[in-house]
């Protein structure tokens, strides 16, 4: 095997473990997420009291994949684009805040205000462009 199909295969062995990873640990939250919910209850509601490391991280990535999972491409790449980063860049937020909650560690905490500050100020660009760009009439 040469030197670069030895870098491929690496590659691609890597990406396979971190998507193998992702998928079963999205499916473990989802699964997490259910548990203990009786009928007719959401999943917040059988949630209640349930303060568990990473919780409310878990619950800004779940809220982002399902607005983002849910929205309805307009066709225009560029305003697709600009409308998910921006439910992208609002859980980047709410992960930070989240951060900031519970963090301990000084350089995560000073990470966590670092993102705050960016992503607002990404959102707003965001926003004045998709206020100039509205999407296009289907």
């Amino acid at each position: 095997m040469t030197k670069i199909q030895t870098r491929i295969a690496l590659m691609a062995s890597a990406a396979a473990l971190v998507f193998g990873v992702s998928a079963n640990s999205m499916a473990q939250s989802e699964q997490h997420a259910q548990h203990g919910v009786a009928a007719g209850q959401t999943a917040q509601a059988g949630h209640a009291g349930h303060d568990m490391p990473g919780h409310e991280m878990m619950q800004s990535m779940q809220a982002m994949h399902q607005k983002m999972s849910s929205m309805q491409m307009s066709g225009n790449h560029d305003h697709d684009f600009a409308t998910m980063m921006r439910s992208h860049h609002q859980a980047g937020i709410d992960m930070a805040k989240a951060q900031l909650k519970h963090g301990k560690d000084p350089q995560m905490q000073a990470m966590a205000k670092k993102i705050i500050s960016d992503q607002t100020k990404e959102i707003k660009k965001l926003d004045q462009w998709l206020a100039k760009h509205p999407a296009p009439a289907k």
